[in-house]
């Protein structure tokens, strides 16, 4: 498979024990526990690509804490990065870990699997149907690979921990005294994106269907833009009050706001060039004057393969 792309990830492979792993930069090891609700914690990771200073770590993991355990969320980027999780959730609860959700199969949000299932081997892992036909197609070995290249090797050691329960969304989950909805509403970030509400907090695990303040480079065969329009519309229906990103701070429904706007006025700017009869190439100082407002935005330098994505889309809504 080729290599993957996606707001920047990546991975390798070697078996490494717990007792001789490579340590964390101290960035990373620092990092602290947010808390959102009273059962409800994240790591927020850097906002920037994967580079050896930080290990890869990109992504928030998070946990619901449970009468019965703990739930966790995108345990992470490594082997490594979930190992931290775990450290994390131990200063919280002695609880076991009882149930792991995997949003999509970008692997900055799932390869940490591998420190959950050395913990807990019998732990249920969760995602949508068509993320295990992904990963176990050798997406999560591209990943590895990717990530072992980007980090200079701070992530070996890392292996492909799949998960073990297909969704398709519409599920309701009681996990631990707790029920979860689980959401999906069609092609968005990816195919595959699930987003889970925890109704007893009021939340809701996003997934990359919302990053805070990110331009988001997604490849044009993994996402479509007007599904995930969709699907943050259909999120901000919900009686949720507070909205947990893939990538940056969490917190309530303006966030998700923040990222409907950017796709919509992304959108319109790249449509209205192109009726203009624009190419891509000719329209891109145009859309950036358009998009000036995200300017302080992470990733704003992708801007330009971002609209050129777009323009794949607007082309083919005009047919």
């Amino acid at each position: 498979m080729k290599n993957i792309i996606i707001a920047g990830i990546v991975f390798l492979l070697p078996a490494l024990s717990w007792a001789h792993e490579a340590d964390l930069p101290e960035e990373i090891e620092s990092l602290t526990l947010q808390k959102l609700t009273d059962n409800i914690y994240i790591i927020q990771g850097p906002q920037r690509f994967p580079a050896p200073e930080t290990a890869g770590f990109m992504n928030n993991p998070g946990f619901v804490v449970t009468p019965g355990g703990i739930v966790v969320v995108d345990p992470g980027s490594s082997v490594q990065i979930g190992r931290l999780l775990l450290k994390r959730i131990k200063q919280i609860s002695p609880a076991n870990i009882i149930a792991v959700f995997n949003t999509h199969v970008h692997g900055d949000h799932w390869l940490g699997n591998q420190a959950i299932r050395e913990a807990y081997p019998e732990v249920p892992i969760y995602a949508h149907f068509r993320m295990l036909e992904r990963a176990d197609a050798g997406e999560g070995e591209d990943w590895i690979a990717n990530f072992s290249h980007a980090t200079e090797g701070a992530t070996n050691g890392t292996k492909v921990v799949l998960p073990t329960i297909g969704l398709k969304g519409g599920e309701q989950l009681e996990i631990g005294g707790v029920n979860l909805q689980i959401y999906h509403t069609g092609k968005a970030h990816t195919d595959n994106d699930l987003m889970i509400e925890v109704t007893s907090e009021r939340s809701i695990f996003l997934g990359d269907i919302v990053t805070r303040k990110r331009v988001q480079s997604a490849r044009p065969a993994d996402g479509d833009i007007q599904g995930q329009i969709a699907a943050i519309e259909f999120a901000l229906q919900t009686d949720n009050q507070v909205y947990i990103p893939g990538h940056g701070q969490a917190g309530g429904r303006e966030i998700a706001f923040e990222q409907l706007e950017f796709l919509r006025d992304i959108y319109a700017s790249v449509k209205k060039h192109y009726e203009r009869g624009l190419t891509h190439y000719e329209m891109k100082k145009g859309v950036q004057a358009d998009m000036r407002a995200y300017k302080h935005w992470v990733n704003f330098d992708e801007l330009g393969l971002v609209s050129s994505y777009v323009f794949l889309k607007v082309e083919e809504d005009s047919f």
